[in-house]
């Protein structure tokens, strides 16, 4: 087991975000998180990476190849960020800085973990893996330079420069038009042929049909049902999920 999750509970201040979240997730898979606009699904992601406000309360328990995450240090967060645990973020204008190039932002993470020894050829060859083909050029430009859909491939080169096991994405084709969304979630399923684990939010259940092998579907924050990609389209049980496939 990759990744589990037991009775996860999270609040801002008095407002019960998550309840009782269950689900766990293993190499070699995709999980997607399917729900509305405000339903806790980013905040799923938020408590896996530590990145929740310090106002926030979490009980329940998120371990991570064996290891508790929840209560964990920064120190020891940091470690375990970009190296084993990466995240693609839902809009990349926002995620990346628009006063450095793109190879010094793909580079970071990688310097943080292993030092500067190889790395330019390590950033060319994760722009490479996520679909760039000129490379050399989108490692030179700055981020306002390129289209939304090469901004989302250099972030998910960012996330997988230091070759980790669990990524972690937060609506990534959300901003993209159709045919820039299909080549993004084609190179998820590159990621978990590879033998990645992938846990994926999103409220289209598009996405889902094209990458998803397990379902979580989520309702003010509680999961309503989790099915395996086929039994959630051919047999929803929740009145919500048959909501959502009627608006698909």
């Amino acid at each position: 087991m990759l990744l589990e999750v037991k009775n996860l509970n999270l609040w801002y201040g008095g407002k019960h975000t998550l309840r009782d979240i269950n689900f766990s997730i293993n190499l070699g898979e995709v999980l997607c998180v399917v729900g509305e606009s405000g339903s806790g699904k980013s905040s799923i992601l938020s408590a896996i990476m530590g990145l929740l406000p310090r106002y926030a309360k979490v009980s329940g328990s998120i371990k991570f190849k064996g290891k508790e995450l929840i209560g964990l240090s920064d120190n020891h967060y940091r470690k375990l960020r970009g190296r084993h645990i990466s995240m693609v973020f839902q809009e990349p204008s926002a995620y990346l800085d628009p006063l450095f190039k793109i190879g010094t932002q793909v580079e970071e993470a990688y310097v943080a973990h292993f030092g500067k020894t190889g790395v330019k050829e390590k950033a060319l060859q994760a722009l490479k893996d996520a679909g760039i083909r000129d490379a050399e050029r989108v490692y030179n430009a700055y981020p306002h330079h390129l289209s939304g859909g090469m901004k989302q491939r250099v972030c998910i080169a960012i996330a997988t420069i230091c070759d980790p096991e669990l990524i972690l994405a937060d609506e990534p084709t959300t901003a993209l038009d159709v045919s820039v969304q299909k080549k993004i979630l084609s190179l998820f399923r590159h990621l978990k042929d590879k033998g990645k684990a992938i846990v994926l939010v999103t409220h289209d259940f598009g996405v889902v049909a094209e990458v998803a092998d397990r379902v979580i579907v989520l309702k003010d924050g509680v999961i309503v049902e989790e099915k395996d990609v086929f039994n959630i389209f051919d047999n929803p049980e929740h009145p919500y999920t048959k909501r959502l496939l009627t608006a698909l």
